[in-house]
């Protein structure tokens, strides 16, 4: 009887304990939307959907909440929800012992979500924004001081750097008139730009103003594509006196797959399943942006954040560390099956088995990879930089493919270019 209230306690502990985030299929349905620019949707559909993410991953939903926008469509919510999320990973620090242990013997997904260093970053990047389209640059600066503390300790702790964020603290403390601050930001962009030179991205071009001139400056950010996300590839071996089975699925694989395998396992009674996370690229048609001031062409944008590239380039680096702790958490479970069977076996052999078969199937069951991330970041960021007389101007902006066929476009109307200021403007697209 114990050892039966012993096994229904594991049971209960490991379904209690066995979530597993957003599926593909509704990652999928969100960015559809934002593919087809239907932000509005794309919001309702995250707004409506907020219990999938579970209490562990509220960050990552008011994340996902707060980047369903354009420049067009701009909502006094998103601060309010990139705020949320960033008090929730501060308060992640204070580490759960009970969660790291329960991650050791169902899935990663009972540990909150701890967002990398490049998600980090450019929460900050999306609140200055915020700020930015709120006219508030004095939050804006403030926001921008914490942005560098982190990528400076960041430096210092890890060696990595955003080339990408520094050139815009820069140019944010330009519009401040924090000149020193500009400077030393500016020169650690340079230095970034040429130790990352291999995602491809350069340092935008800034046009200098000659003196007496009756201009202003315009900056065109176009947030484009989405960043790859993860899936789940599990592998089980299962074997009796009588042979041994190979099963393998994937979390884009349909849920009658693992349910076989998982079948399949308690069947057999021996096995181990080992679950790891694998890189899927969204594919995205938009590779370039045209910029036209008041019906003249005037510039292009050129790629100067590569998230895609820290996404990849931080999945490398953690592959290591992540598949250790899967193959430890297989041989956990395995070690537990067999000293729950040999308990309960001594009573009753038959009770043995039983109790071999439901742990072997229900650890299966729940092994997978974590496949939890910031899936509505794009996949880069593209710039232009341009003097533009004083006044009111039509700026309308191009969006292309890689033969340069214009697959959308938008316009942003009545933009005030202020004699010797700066002005930003943002568009996101994913198709």
């Amino acid at each position: 009887m114990k050892s039966m209230k012993a096994l229904f306690a594991i049971a209960c502990f490991v379904l209690l304990c066995a979530c597993s985030g957003p599926s593909i299929r509704y990652k999928n349905q969100v960015i559809g939307y934002m593919q087809d620019h239907n932000f509005e949707a794309s919001k309702a559909r995250i707004e409506n959907n907020k219990k999938i993410y579970g209490r562990r991953d509220t960050s990552l939903y008011y994340l996902d909440l707060g980047t369903q926008q354009d420049s067009l469509h701009y909502s006094t919510n998103t601060l309010v929800n990139l705020k949320r999320a960033e008090d929730i990973q501060s308060d992640l620090y204070a580490k759960s012992i009970s969660q790291k242990f329960a991650s050791f013997i169902v899935n990663n997904y009972t540990e909150p979500y701890r967002l990398k260093y490049f998600e980090l970053g450019y929460l900050f990047f999306y609140k200055i924004l915020a700020y930015l389209q709120e006219k508030n640059l004095q939050d804006a600066v403030v926001e921008t001081r914490t942005m560098v503390f982190y990528l400076d300790k960041l430096r210092q702790d890890t060696g990595k750097d955003d080339p990408f964020l520094q050139y815009f603290a820069s140019q944010i403390f330009l519009m401040w008139g924090a000149f020193s601050d500009a400077r030393i930001c500016y020169e650690n962009a340079k230095n970034a730009y040429s130790k990352f030179a291999d995602s491809y991205a350069t340092m935008p071009q800034i046009p200098r103003m000659s003196r007496g001139s009756n201009q202003g400056l315009l900056t065109v950010q176009h947030l484009n594509g989405n960043i790859p996300i993860l899936i789940s590839k599990r592998t089980m071996v299962a074997w009796n006196r009588f042979g041994f089975a190979l099963g393998t699925d994937s979390s884009y694989q349909s849920v009658s797959q693992q349910t076989i395998n998982s079948a399949l396992a308690g069947a057999y009674g021996n096995a181990i399943a080992v679950a790891l996370p694998a890189i899927h690229e969204v594919p995205y048609q938009i590779q370039g942006s045209r910029i036209f001031v008041d019906g003249k062409e005037v510039a292009q944008t050129s790629l100067a954040s590569n998230l895609s590239y820290y996404f990849k380039k931080n999945f490398d680096e953690e592959y290591s560390k992540i598949f250790i702790s899967s193959a430890v958490r297989a041989a956990i479970k395995f070690l537990i099956t067999k000293e729950a069977k040999k308990q309960t076996s001594r009573k009753d052999d038959n009770v043995g088995v039983l109790v071999d078969m439901i742990l072997t199937g229900l650890f299966t069951a729940t092994e997978s990879a974590d496949t939890r991330s910031w899936f509505t970041l794009p996949a880069q960021i593209r710039e232009a930089n341009i003097l533009i007389e004083e006044g009111t101007h039509e700026i309308k902006v191009q969006l292309l493919d890689e033969n340069e066929k214009v697959l959308d476009e938008h316009t942003f109307k009545d933009v005030q270019i202020n004699k010797g200021r700066h002005t930003y403007l943002y568009l996101r697209s994913a198709k």
